[in-house]
């Protein structure tokens, strides 16, 4: 009689394997898996009234206003620090009035289209203190939008491209997530006034303060 006891042992041992996999089969939140997902499907840009952009010791600020776009110097964290540091060493400058520029028109709508057709890649970490490696805390690019309100609707950091061509990093505010994304966006979130405008376009001007 032909000894099963082996087969039985196997097959035993392929159900404990299959238990196993199903139980901690490869999730979202590991490094690596290759996800295919859009970052921002929940992000209604038809409310977004406001942006700020700041990298380092650029800055600025968009605004809706009727129905166009104006954008205006942003004074960022890095040179609010600056200015505390060399404010004992010479007189103050006085804030001079806000100047706001017409964006030309759709500039804004099609950046907004790009950030939403963005899609993750893969998880690229989950550690805070790999947040500065990725570039993806304070010296990154730092994006800001706000509803009519002045609510905060989003937070995210831009980090450093990634090892494919316009690929790079992204973390939302609050979370240790870092996500490799489809887009390096640092190209489409210019952090200067003269990013938004046409070189040797005749841009309107208005005053006023947000």
């Amino acid at each position: 009689m032909t000894n099963r006891k082996p087969y039985i042992y196997l097959a035993l041992a392929i159900a404990a394997g299959l238990a196993v996999w199903f139980l901690e089969k490869p999730a979202a939140e590991k490094t690596g898996d290759a996800l295919n997902q859009p970052l921002f499907q929940n992000l209604d840009v038809s409310k977004i009234t406001a942006i700020e952009i700041e990298h380092l010791l650029n800055g600025v600020k968009l605004k809706q206003e009727n129905g166009a776009w104006r954008a205006a110097p942003l004074k960022t964290k890095f040179q609010e620090n600056l200015e505390k540091q060399t404010e004992d060493h010479g007189p103050r400058t006085m804030d001079q009035k806000q100047e706001w520029i017409k964006v030309p028109e759709k500039k804004v709508d099609t950046m907004l289209d790009i950030l939403l057709d963005t899609r993750i890649v893969s998880l690229a970490g989950s550690n805070p203190d790999f947040h500065g490696y990725f570039e993806v805390n304070p010296v990154g690019e730092q994006i800001r939008f706000y509803d009519v309100n002045g609510r905060l609707m989003e937070y995210f950091f831009i980090g450093k491209a990634g090892g494919v061509f316009m690929e790079g990093y992204l973390r939302k505010d609050g979370e240790n997530k870092v996500w490799l994304v489809n887009k390096f966006l640092r190209a489409y979130f210019p952090a200067t006034v003269d990013g938004w405008i046409p070189a040797g376009g005749h841009p309107e001007r208005s005053e006023g303060s947000r």
